[in-house]
C-alpha cells in the first residue's frame, strides 16, 4: 500500500466524514433549536407567572374589591407588559386592558400555566400567558421581542458549541483515522513482505539459497547487524553452521562446521526463543575478524519447530546500544514469523539436497554402466573406436537442429553410443572376418539390432536408447531390416542417426577404399533421400553442414572392417554404392 494510495484514501475518508458530520450536527442544530425555543417560552411563562400572576391570584382568592384588582393590573402594564385580561371560568370578563386583537374569546381553562402568541392591534407580535388562578384565568401579553432575543441568544450559544465540537470531533477522527491507517498500511507492508519473503524462501529447493535468503531477511526485519544459520542433523546430533550474514557490506557467506554455543542448544532443545547478551569476542570465529561489534552484544535465537523436531534455529545479532539494546517485541514476532514459514523450505531443501545426491550417484552408476558396455563393444570390435563418439556427437547436434525435444537427445546420445552393442553376441569368426561373407553369416550379421534391443532392454535407464539399437538399419523405402519399416513408421531418432552414421562411414577410410570427401558424401546422401534416408533429416543435415563447417570429417578417420553390413542388401539401389555403416 503506497504513500500516495494512503493519502487518496485519507482525502476520500475526510470529505466523506466532513459531509456526514455537517448533516448530523445540521440535524443536531435544527432538534435541539426547537427544543430551546420551547425551553425559552416555558421559562418566560414561568417568570410572568411567578412576577405578575401571583400578587392577581392573591387579591382574587381573598375577593378583593375590583377596584384593588385594577389598580394592581395597571401597575402590572408597562412598556413590555402591553395588554392584561382577567377571566372567569365561565368566560366573563372581570378586568380587561386594551383588548387583544387575536384574542376577543375567554382561553379554554386549564389547571397549568400555558401560553400562546398573538398580535396586538397596532401589529406588535405578543407572548401571551395564561396563568389558573382559583376559578379564574389571568391572560397577560407581553412583547414577544424580549423572550425573542433570549431564544435567539440561546440557539446562537448552541449553534457556536456544536460547531465547535464539531470541529473538535472532525479533527479528532481525522487524526485517529490517519494513524489507524498509517498503522494499518504499516500491518499491511509487513505482512506483504513478510508473504513475499515466505515466498522467495519456499519457491527455492536449493539449501545453499534458502539459507542465503534467510539470513538476509532475519537479520533485515530485526535491525541486525549479523544474522546466522544453524540447522540440526539428526544422524550425528551436531548444530552445523550453514550461512552468516554481514548487514553492513552486504556479504553473505556460507558454511559447514559444526557450532557449540550454548544458547543455540539450549534454543534448539527447548524449542524456545532466546534474548541474550553476550561478550563479542568468542563470536568472531563465526562472523569472521571483519566483526566490527566490541564488548558486549545482544543476540536473538529463534528456533526453527517442524513437527515432533527442530530443524535448526535463527540468530541474530546487534550491539547492545542499538535501540537501547534489548529486540523489542515486534522484531521478535517478525523473525519467529520467518522461522515458521521457512522451515518447511529449509526441509524440502534438505529433501531435495538428498534426493539429488542419489540421482547423481544414480547418474554415475549409469555412467558406469554405460562405460562397461562400450569397452566390451571395443573388445569385441575394434571398428567402433571412435566411430560411436564421432556420430552420439552429430547426432546430438542434428537432433537440435530439428527441434527434437531436450528431454530426447540423453537418450539419443546414448543410443548412438550403443548402436552396436549387438555385435557383441555376433560370432567373432563373423564379425572379423577378413574376406567378404555369405548369405548365412550375413544373416548372422544383421541379427545384431534385435541382439543389442534384448541386452540393452534389461538395463532400465537405457530403454529410451532402443529406438536407434532397434531400428537403425531400416530404410525410409521400407527395404530395410529387421522389421522391414518404413517412412514415418521409423522412430525419428533412428531416421536422423541413418543420417549420420553413413555420412560418418563414407568419409572414413576402409581398407578397400579411401574416405570420400566432404561433398561427394553429402551429394550421396541427398542421392539416397526419401530411399533409404527421411527427406527431412537430409534436408536438416545439409543445412546444419552449411552452418557448421566444423562438424565436416575430412577423411582423417579408418575403419578396419573389410565388409560393410549392408553389402547384400535386397535390391540394392547402386551396387557400387554402400552407404551404410559398419
Amino acid at each position: 500500500m503506497g504513500r500516495e494510495s494512503n493519502i487518496t484514501t485519507y482525502l476520500r475518508f475526510a470529505v466523506i466524514s466532513f459531509i456526514v458530520m455537517t448533516v448530523a450536527a445540521s440535524a443536531f442544530a435544527f432538534v435541539s433549536a426547537g427544543q430551546i425555543r420551547s425551553a425559552q417560552e416555558k421559562a418566560a411563562a414561568t417568570s410572568t407567572a411567578f412576577v405578575a400572576g401571583n400578587p392577581l391570584r392573591a387579591q382574587l382568592a381573598a375577593g378583593a374589591p375590583i377596584e384593588a384588582i385594577e389598580d394592581q393590573a395597571g401597575r402590572l402594564l408597562s412598556e413590555n407588559v402591553r395588554q392584561l385580561r382577567i377571566w372567569t371560568d365561565q368566560g366573563g370578563v372581570i378586568y380587561a386592558s386594551p383588548a387583544l386583537a387575536e384574542r376577543d374569546r375567554a382561553p379554554v381553562p386549564s389547571s397549568n400555566v400555558t401560553w400562546t402568541r398573538a398580535r396586538a392591534a397596532d401589529g406588535t407580535s405578543l407572548f401571551v400567558t395564561r396563568i389558573p388562578a382559583n376559578g379564574y384565568m389571568i391572560e397577560v401579553a407581553q412583547t414577544a421581542a424580549s423572550v425573542d432575543s433570549g431564544i435567539t441568544s440561546a440557539q446562537r450559544t448552541l449553534i457556536v458549541t456544536a460547531a465547535a465540537f464539531m470541529f473538535i470531533a472532525y479533527a479528532a477522527l481525522q487524526g485517529a483515522y490517519w494513524i489507524g491507517i498509517r498503522r494499518f498500511a504499516f500491518g499491511y507492508r509487513r505482512l506483504l513482505h513478510m508473504y513475499q519473503t515466505g515466498q522467495q524462501i519456499r519457491s527455492s529447493l536449493d539449501l545453499q539459497e534458502v539459507m542465503t535468503q534467510l539470513s538476509h531477511d532475519a537479520t533485515e526485519l530485526a535491525h541486525g547487524h549479523y544474522g546466522l544459520i544453524a540447522l540440526y542433523e539428526e544422524e550425528t546430533g551436531e548444530l552445523m553452521l550453514k550461512a552468516t550474514y554481514d548487514r553492513s557490506t552486504g556479504t553473505i557467506a556460507h558454511h559447514q562446521r559444526a557450532v557449540e554455543e550454548w544458547f543455540l542448544r539450549r534454543c534448539v532443545a527447548t524449542r524456545t526463543t532466546i534474548v541474550t547478551e553476550q561478550p563479542a569476542a568468542p563470536y568472531q570465529r563465526l562472523f569472521g575478524p571483519e566483526m566490527t561489534i566490541e564488548g558486549q552484544m545482544q543476540l536473538l535465537c529463534v528456533p526453527m519447530p517442524l513437527r515432533d523436531k527442530v530443524v535448526g534455529a535463527i540468530v541474530v545479532v546487534r550491539r547492545s546500544t542499538q535501540r537501547g539494546g534489548g529486540f523489542i517485541p515486534d522484531e521478535v514476532r517478525q523473525v519467529e514469523e520467518l522461522a515458521a514459514q521457512a522451515v518447511m523450505a529449509v526441509e524440502q531443501a534438505q529433501l531435495f539436497a538428498k534426493v539429488r545426491s542419489y540421482a547423481t550417484e544414480l547418474e554415475m552408476s549409469y555412467d558406469t554402466t554405460l562405460k562397461v558396455l562400450m569397452a566390451a563393444l571395443d573388445t569385441k570390435d575394434e571398428v567402433t573406436e571412435g566411430h560411436c563418439e564421432r556420430v552420439a556427437k552429430l547426432t546430438v547436434q542434428l537432433a537440435k537442429a530439428m527441434d527434437v525435444p531436450e528431454p530426447m537427445l540423453v537418450n539419443m546420445e546414448r543410443g548412438a553410443l550403443l548402436h552396436d552393442v549387438g555385435k557383441i553376441g555376433v560370432p567373432d569368426e563373423v564379425l572379423k572376418k577378413p574376406k567378404a561373407l555369405n548369405d548365412g553369416e550375413w544373416e548372422a550379421m544383421r541379427k545384431h539390432p534385435l541382439l543389442a534391443g534384448l541386452m540393452v532392454s534389461k538395463v532400465g535407464f537405457l530403454e529410451g536408447a532402443l529406438p536407434i539399437l532397434l531400428y537403425h538399419h531400416e530404410r525410409y523405402d521400407g527395404t530395410g531390416y529387421p522389421f522391414g519399416l518404413s517412412g514415418e513408421k521409423i522412430p525419428i531418432e533412428a531416421r536422423i542417426f541413418a543420417v549420420v552414421d553413413s555420412y560418418d562411414a563414407m568419409t572414413s577410410d576402409r581398407p578397400y577404399r579411401s574416405a570420400m570427401s566432404h561433398e561427394d558424401a553429402m551429394e550421396e546422401v541427398r542421392r539416397y533421400s526419401g530411399i533409404q534416408f527421411d527427406p527431412s533429416a537430409v534436408l536438416a543435415f545439409d543445412g546444419l553442414m552449411e552452418e557448421r563447417p566444423d562438424l565436416r570429417e575430412h577423411g582423417g578417420h579408418r575403419i578396419t572392417a573389410e565388409h560393410d553390413e549392408h553389402e547384400h542388401e535386397l535390391p540394392p539401389l547402386e551396387p557400387e554404392n554402400t552407404l551404410d555403416a559398419a
